[in-house]
């Protein structure tokens, strides 16, 4: 029996986690990176590999057509943003599973998502695609009320400020313009209450919640996150207001076969949809999810679209919590105690980019920070208390800025 074959575009931070979940199931696999992601590992673990901007067609897909003319694949996969277009595409040109392409582009440009859910009247929040400043300025007015500046296309949290006054919005136009470029701006009205993820798994169409876990963020006028935590600590009926909701919008955006990370915030009026990628969570979510639901969901992907059995789902913990480095605006002078973190009750892992000598500037997007925490615990209250106190044991010794950093942190 010939041996299955997928492709890979891209990798999940360009780790190549989904490498290794091919090789456990048997499977042949080729990848397609871009450069800032390239290794010599993936390409030594890969029937072929090549290193390009998959998010241009014209170099993309005639590679992807001769190397199925010359070892035929039998799926194409992405759990990656920028990769997610990319492999349906191929999925379609090639006519075999892994095309996902209308949830793709449903849930890539955050505008037409807006316009998806106002159409059929799920999850109502004013928004209006800004083209200039002065339009972002008559939204405010309208609103009577903070809103929020979002690049249409964006990750990371990068260019996603809250502007809660005239007096601001001219900063914070240019912040986020600074990002998305000559792309028009979505604005939207703030919303309150708490936020959550929603990890999702759909099978040819069919939907299901796996998990649900709550965030932590920096405060105004940007939204990094600082820490995640599962599962999240709702009372049945907010629970079951945000599945209900996260199912209903799975069905809306014609997702077909994978994973999707959904972002909501518990409202007074009712959970509401902040936005959502078809992909598996960022920032170890998946792992978490993996942890602690028993679902591997990028496993459970490549065995759906290649009828394989549903791999067994095992927890691993009760719940899991993250908490991030996260210094801004410093120069670093020492650095010590991460050995102690990573001896600490449980802890499953400490990644610490931190190093004596380096200047952090400002912490602007998720690939500002430096590293994490990851633990596990017996309640969601135990494993936070964990994490933070992991976190708490690597020192460092920094002190202000007085000049503009020498480069970016996480660059």
């Amino acid at each position: 029996m010939r041996q299955r074959h997928i492709l890979l575009v891209g990798g999940i931070g360009g780790q190549g986690h989904e490498l290794a979940k091919a090789t456990a199931l048997g499977l042949r696999h080729s990848m397609i990176q871009v450069p800032e992601w390239a290794s010599a590992e993936q390409a030594a673990n890969t029937a072929r590999y090549a290193v390009l901007d998959y998010r241009d067609p014209d170099e993309f897909l005639p590679l992807v057509r001769d190397w199925h003319a010359a070892d035929p694949f039998d799926a194409v996969l992405s759990f990656t943003e920028y990769g997610l277009e990319p492999a349906s595409r191929a999925a379609r040109e090639l006519d075999i599973p892994g095309d996902n392409l209308a949830a793709v582009l449903a849930t890539r440009d955050k505008t037409r998502t807006r316009a998806l859910l106002d159409r059929h009247g799920l999850s109502p929040v004013r928004h209006r695609v800004c083209r200039s400043e002065q339009d972002a300025a008559a939204f405010l007015t309208d609103v009577e009320g903070p809103i929020v500046l979002k690049p249409p296309a964006g990750g990371l949290s990068e260019g996603v400020y809250v502007v809660e006054s005239a007096q601001q919005l001219t900063e914070r136009w240019a912040w986020t313009t600074s990002v998305s470029g000559r792309q028009s701006v979505l604005a939207e009205e703030y919303l309150t209450g708490p936020e959550y993820s929603v990890e999702s798994m759909s099978r040819h169409g069919t939907h299901e919640v796996v998990m649900i876990t709550e965030k932590l963020t920096t405060d105004f006028p940007g939204f990094v996150e600082l820490g995640h935590q599962s599962p999240a600590c709702l009372d049945p009926g907010e629970r079951e207001a945000v599945e209900d909701l996260t199912l209903s919008f799975l069905d809306l955006i014609g997702q077909r076969t994978g994973p999707v990370h959904s972002e909501v915030r518990l409202t007074p009026h009712g959970p509401r949809i902040i936005e959502a990628q078809t992909r598996v969570g960022g920032d170890q979510i998946w792992e978490m999810c993996q942890m602690v639901s028993g679902s591997d969901q990028m496993t459970e992907t490549m065995c759906a679209l290649l009828d394989l059995p549903d791999p067994p789902r095992v927890p691993q913990a009760r719940a899991a919590a993250i908490r991030f480095f996260s210094c801004e605006e410093v120069r670093v002078r020492h650095v010590e105690g991460v050995p102690d973190a990573e001896r600490a009750p449980g802890v499953v892992r400490v990644e610490c980019t931190l190093r004596a000598g380096q200047e952090l500037g400002p912490l602007l997007s998720s690939a500002d920070r430096q590293g994490y925490v990851l633990c596990a615990g017996d309640s969601t209250k135990d494993a936070v208390a964990k994490a933070e106190a992991a976190r708490e044991l690597v020192r460092v010794d920094c002190v202000p800025l007085t000049t503009a950093p020498a480069r970016r942190s996480g660059t």
